[in-house]
């Protein structure tokens, strides 16, 4: 009788540490307004709400975000790059790609290759377009910009060689282009995960789960049929 009292006990301390972990707020910081970010935002969400948990979105710059969720000032990251790990190592990763993009090489030169162009430009605040650089040691100089439509000026004015973008960031603005010349090199395909800091850790396997049942259920189709992933 002991014994089983004991077990009780120790089950329910067990349940009350677990939800005394799971935090009532996960804050991060409001991306740009594209697609893909809207369809993130819409998905995850659902799924803190499945957890219990409000998911507010603040005002933040883009390029300080991650050092702030790296700090534990903001819960983590809506959707960003694998390789960030490598930066900021608070950050832990939901393991469940949450899309795909491709990282492209923007240039006005027909046969231009990467590793021959003497300026690139890219874009602060995302971290894919250097890794893919130093991953194969270009050594261009390279200018970085806080917009799309400054890299495609630098570009257009010919200031730069080329530009690393990201696809769905490129495609909106490629109507107002004219340019015979103008060449789009897809360099590599890249998936999205969902960051949390490492204080809220237990909760990589819910959310985990909770986006495995969503594919199940057809939401997560259902979401970028919407946003048109």
């Amino acid at each position: 009788m002991k014994a089983t009292l004991l077990c009780l006990v120790l089950v329910v301390l067990s349940v009350t540490c677990t939800a005394s972990e799971i935090p009532k707020v996960m804050r991060f910081n409001k991306p740009p307004q594209t697609p893909q970010a809207l369809y993130v935002i819409e998905l995850m969400e659902m799924v803190y709400k499945e957890l219990g948990i409000e998911m507010r979105l603040e005002e933040f710059n883009h390029k300080s975000s991650l050092i702030a969720a790296n700090a534990g000032n903001l819960d983590g990251q809506l959707g960003r790059v694998a390789s960030i790990e490598d930066d900021y190592p608070n950050l832990r990763r939901v393991d469940y790609p949450l899309f795909q993009f491709t990282l492209q090489l923007f240039t006005l030169c027909s046969d231009c290759a990467l590793n021959n162009l003497k300026s690139l430009t890219i874009r602060s605040g995302y971290p894919v377009a250097s890794t893919y650089l130093n991953k194969h040691g270009a050594d261009a100089y390279i200018i970085n910009v806080k917009s799309v439509v400054a890299q495609l000026n630098l570009v257009m004015q010919r200031q730069v060689e080329g530009a690393l973008l990201l696809d769905f960031h490129l495609k909106p603005h490629l109507r107002n282009i004219n340019e015979d010349n103008l060449q789009i090199k897809d360099l590599e395909v890249v998936e999205s995960f969902h960051f949390v800091h490492k204080r809220h850790a237990t909760l990589l396997p819910l959310i985990k789960k909770k986006l495995s049942e969503f594919e199940q259920k057809g939401v997560i189709d259902m979401l970028k049929a919407k946003y048109q992933i």
